[in-house]
């Protein structure tokens, strides 16, 4: 139906949310697993004690202790006292994980189980030397020690985050082998992350094991979240590469990130951190953490304020104001309720994006890949101001001011999980999960290239809800099995508002509804000792569509009048084996899956409107298509993990092929056409090509001496399409370098004093802009930037500690463009942090 949109409708229209009714369902539905579990209330439960020691049989103090329940995952975490004890009460009879780290000390693992009403004692002696173990949990969806992982994965720690001192989601995971990270101009410009060549809406999000994405978005991905999210309270980030749908559904189909909260317990403590620079930034961060009730209430709390007054042109403001929190309930030793939250408010000035536009068609090569000639700093401040800049040399205007183009984003990220034992060898869990975002786009006619008339209005609001239901068995001591049942509800709202005059005004307003259900299993096998580890897993997801409700003003819709399906089932599978050879401290690995993405509601329903700059005709144009299936992937990688030098050195190799099945793809190259498309489209989204990405990735770690780390990486990443829908001619997948390369080195110069140096660098990669009268690949060439971060302690006691740090971002101030955006030259933050 076309229906007029009064201003109270659209004032109903902006406040829109999903019904309560849908909340009460999942809420009461939630309460009503919990009494069940409750019935088991009121286990004693055993305890687990030892002692921390160095290499002489001194205690080690103010070691950090964390046990895993391998088979509901719960954590538990202690602190080791003067004499180098912990202990832990209160736990279930179960098998666990127990990770100690210490500055300066190697990280140590090891698994143990604690019997019923017993007193188990596990005493750890730390090592000066030797890289890290630690314990992951996004590999296999459980507790694995990093050694008897099957699949290429890595985690970046918080003492890591700390030592190179990163704010952003993004450059914290920039040194993970086979990952491309991208910004579009500065703090909070949109940032994408890539996975072996694969497309950004290709890595899947997850925060504590539950998927994070925002309906909303043109794939339903993470990617318009991602430049808000930023390192509040999180324990650590996990990274797996590879297929991923069978464990975590859509998107985890180059690999998934895990961003891991932490989750409090212990005294009372916590940090301070603020921060200040040049680009006009500004930082201030805390968190709480600690335990109550004998430790049977842990939490943490974490709050975090971003400021950046000028950014890299000047004129790009960013505020993000974000906060963190976990809090957990053990009601007995084998249950317990968790509830935890991640949000922010977001505001960034957005700009106009680089382009062609008044270069001369002199300016570049009738035929072949043109090499990008960027315009100086000097004339792109001409064009900013109206006047004649010469484009001598150049073919290319990089991404510029636009002084009334502005982005709010708002998200926040609920979960509930309960868990309970109901033996030693069988659990079960319930969660539920609600991401509720809200992005709003301004745009005014000042600027350059083409600007709206009059400000324009866009607000794209979504909600996901997500509730699971999952029990594991540990059938025997080397076989485990999982599976569950999901169902999620997606909620979509857009509306557009060009805000004309009649009879030129177009309003429209879009709301879906999709729902999924899900299951999954999974297996994990340990054979031969454990040398021999095996990882099965499957899921099955079917889509049901409500009928959307289109409510438009001055333009007609076309997805009212034809018939409308939901997206065909999708059957996902993965399997991974690795095998250990103790006698050489060598891991071999494989892992094969198959992988999909989902189309997102905008991509299936999504349009546009614009107006013609001479004659003022306003014209709306649906972009989406209903019938699009979901993106499909194949993947293979095997690779080796090898010590060396008494496990000083870790060494990993790797080698990938992802083949492309279909890939959805936006299309403006006359494939589709306004008299056979029945939604008269003559652009938009289709099911495209498919490709194929392959190539390897390189790591190390070492750890000589305890004073002493380096880590790096290198990925060749060969990637490519089976047509060149993007730009006639070009097969090779765009905006992808075929090299990259990392280095990070950390030394404690003095028991005050440890400097940080990161290096980054990458080779030259294509990127498409419309050139004369057709789109054109660019070659922009690579670049290389190094970071430096000392750290100083003006105080250190045995429970607090005073250190002030200074930060050069791009050291050496390279000048360096990505996909068309200057990025920041040398800069530089001061700050002061005090942890207790």
């Amino acid at each position: 139906m076309n229906t007029i949109l009064t201003p109270a409708r659209l004032g109903a229209a902006a406040c829109g949310r999903v019904q309560p009714s849908h909340n009460l369902f999942f809420l009461k539905a939630f309460a009503m697993l919990i009494l069940f579990g409750m019935v088991a209330f009121g286990q004693n439960g055993a305890s687990l004690t030892g002692a921390i020691r160095d290499p002489q049989g001194r205690p080690v103090k103010q070691a950090q202790v964390r046990l895993f329940e391998q088979g509901t995952g719960a954590l538990h975490t202690a602190v080791s006292q003067g004499d180098g004890r912990y202990s832990f009460e209160r736990l279930a009879a179960a098998a666990y994980l127990i990770e100690v780290e210490m500055a300066q000390f190697r990280t140590a693992t090891a698994s143990l189980t604690v019997a019923a009403g017993a007193r188990t004692v596990h005493d750890v002696t730390l090592e000066l030397a030797g890289v890290n173990q630690s314990v992951l949990v996004t590999a296999a969806g459980a507790p694995q020690q990093l050694d008897e992982i099957a699949k290429a994965a890595n985690t970046i720690s918080g003492d890591e985050i700390q030592n190179r001192n990163e704010y952003s989601l993004g450059e914290i995971l920039r040194n993970t082998p086979g990952m491309l990270i991208t910004n579009g101009g500065g703090p909070g410009q949109l940032t994408t992350i890539r996975l072996r060549g694969l497309r950004a809406d290709a890595t899947g999000v997850l925060v504590d094991g539950l998927r994070l994405r925002d309906t909303t978005t043109i794939s339903a991905d993470s990617s318009s979240l991602f430049s808000a999210l930023n390192f509040i309270a999180a324990d650590r980030v996990e990274v797996m590469r590879g297929s991923g749908s069978s464990l975590y559904g859509t998107n985890a189909v180059g690999g998934v990130v895990n961003v891991v909260t932490q989750q409090g317990g212990g005294p009372l403590h916590g940090q301070l951190q603020t921060e200040g620079g040049n680009l006009g930034f500004y930082r201030a961060r805390g968190t709480l953490s600690g335990g109550a009730f004998r430790d049977r209430l842990k939490y943490t709390a974490g709050l975090s304020h971003l400021n950046v007054i000028q950014g890299v042109d000047g004129n790009d403001p960013w505020r993000s104001t974000g906060g963190q929190g976990f809090l957990r309930y053990d009601f007995t030793p084998t249950m317990n309720l968790s509830a935890r939250l991640w949000g922010t408010d977001d505001f960034v000035m957005t700009n106009v994006g680089p382009s062609t536009t008044g270069i001369p068609t002199a300016n570049f090569p009738s035929t072949g890949i043109i090499p990008a000639q960027i315009l100086s700093p000097l004339n792109v401040a001409l064009v900013n101001s109206g006047g004649q800049p010469d484009y001598t040399g150049a073919n290319l205007i990089p991404g510029r001011d636009d002084p009334d183009s502005r982005r709010s984003l708002g998200f926040l990220s609920s979960a509930f999980v309960f868990r309970h034992a109901l033996t030693p060898r069988v659990n079960w869990q319930a969660s539920y999960q609600r991401v509720h975002t809200d992005r709003i786009f301004e745009n005014g006619p000042g600027g350059g290239g083409f600007q709206p008339a009059t400000s324009n209005f866009t607000l794209y609001r979504g909600d996901i809800d997500t509730a699971e239901l999952r029990g594991t068995a540990q059938l025997t001591p080397w076989m485990s099995v999982t599976g569950g049942y999901e169902f999620e509800r997606e909620n979509y709202l857009d509306r557009q508002e060009n805000n004309l005059a009649a009879p030129r005004t177009v309003s429209t307003r879009t709301q879906i509804t999709q729902n999924m259900n899900t299951g999954y299993f999974a297996t994990q096998m340990g054979l031969l000792g454990r040398k021999l580890q095996i990882s099965l897993s499957g899921r099955a997801q079917q889509f049901s569509l409500s009928r959307p409700e289109f409510q438009f003003a001055g333009v007609a819709t076309n997805y009212e009048r034809t018939p409308l399906s939901a997206p065909p089932r999708a059957l996902t599978g993965d399997a991974a084996v690795a095998y250990l050879l103790n006698r050489t401290n060598t891991k071999l690995r494989a892992h094969f899956g198959n992988a999909y993405r989902a189309p997102g509601l905008y991509e299936r329903f999504g349009g546009g409107f614009s107006a013609n700059p001479v004659t003022g005709i306003v014209g709306f144009t649906a972009y989406g298509d209903p019938r699009l299936a979901p993106d499909r992937y194949n993947s293979l990688d095997a690779g080796v993990d090898q010590y060396l030098f008494s496990s000083k050195i870790r060494l990993s190799a790797t080698w990938f092929y992802t083949r492309m099945v279909t890939v959805s793809a936006f299309d403006s190259s006359g494939v589709i056409r306004v008299a056979t498309d029945p939604y008269g489209r003559s652009s938009g989204y289709i099911n495209g090509s498919g490709g194929v990405s392959r190539g390897f990735e390189l790591g190390f770690e070492a750890r000589p001496m305890r004073t002493l780390t380096f880590s790096g990486s290198y990925a060749y990443t060969r990637a490519n399409l089976d047509r060149d829908l993007s730009v006639a001619g070009i097969w090779r997948v765009l905006g992808v370098p075929r090299q990259t390369a990392t280095l990070v080195a950390t030394k404690q110069w003095t028991r005050r004093l440890d400097t940080t140096v990161d290096i980054y660098g990458q080779s030259s990669y294509l990127t498409p802009f419309f050139a004369g009268v057709r789109t054109r690949a660019f070659e922009l060439p690579g670049f290389s930037k190094t970071d430096l971060v000392a750290n100083y302690r003006l105080h250190q006691g045995e429970k607090s500690l005073t250190r002030v740090y200074v930060k050069v971002d791009n050291l050496f101030a390279q000048r360096y463009y990505q996909n068309g955006w200057l990025a920041a030259r040398a800069n530089f933050v001061v700050g002061l942090g005090f942890g207790f």
